[in-house]
């Protein structure tokens, strides 16, 4: 075996240790990971699950188009737990979204936009739990905002993010889908 060859076998027998280490719980939990007594229970037919919200939250394109202001807006994902809008229907430009987990843990959602974002806090909207968390661009000022409610054992989130100014208060949108998502509630 060539001294090449050994060397890439030893970075390959490497990373494969890396990677099984990695995926092991050895009872260290820092930044970003879970402790397994973290980790959420099954789905089981015990879960408590909060309203059903219908597609998009019930929220039409129009709806979108008045509260962001946003001219051109495509729905381009559109499924029985969330809906994407896109200026353009492209990856570039604003974006806002509407998804729904059922029996997923809130407090995980939380935690990710407490070390990603300028600012989290609880709100309460409708007699509902949750929590606003604002991004705020160095250019731009707050242009993201996105808010997560709880229901139980499940909880949605509206995600609010303008590219470009003028745009409204984003929290001010996010507020005010989320609100409308709760009534339409079933």
């Amino acid at each position: 075996m060539t001294a090449t060859r050994k060397l890439a076998l030893a970075a390959g027998v490497v990373a494969i240790a890396a990677s099984i280490g990695a995926c092991s719980d050895n009872g260290s939990s820092g930044p970003g990971q879970q402790q397994g007594s973290q980790a959420p229970a099954p789905q089981s037919a015990n879960a408590k699950h909060g309203p059903m919200f219908p597609e998009c939250g019930g929220i039409t394109d129009q709806t979108i188009a008045e509260q962001t202001r946003v001219t051109g807006l495509v729905n381009t994902a559109k499924n029985s737990v969330g809906c994407q809008w896109l200026a353009g229907g492209g990856i570039l430009g604003p974006h806002f979204s509407f998804t729904w987990y059922r029996g997923s843990p809130i407090g995980r959602e939380r935690k990710t936009e407490e070390l990603s974002r300028t600012s989290v806090e609880d709100i309460n909207i409708e007699g509902h739990s949750g929590f606003i968390a604002v991004g705020t661009d160095p250019t731009l000022g707050d242009n993201l905002c996105e808010i997560g409610m709880q229901f139980n054992d499940d909880f949605i989130e509206w995600s609010v993010s303008f590219a470009e100014k003028p745009f409204p208060p984003a929290c001010d949108v996010a507020k005010e889908l989320t609100r409308q998502s709760i009534v339409n509630s079933k």
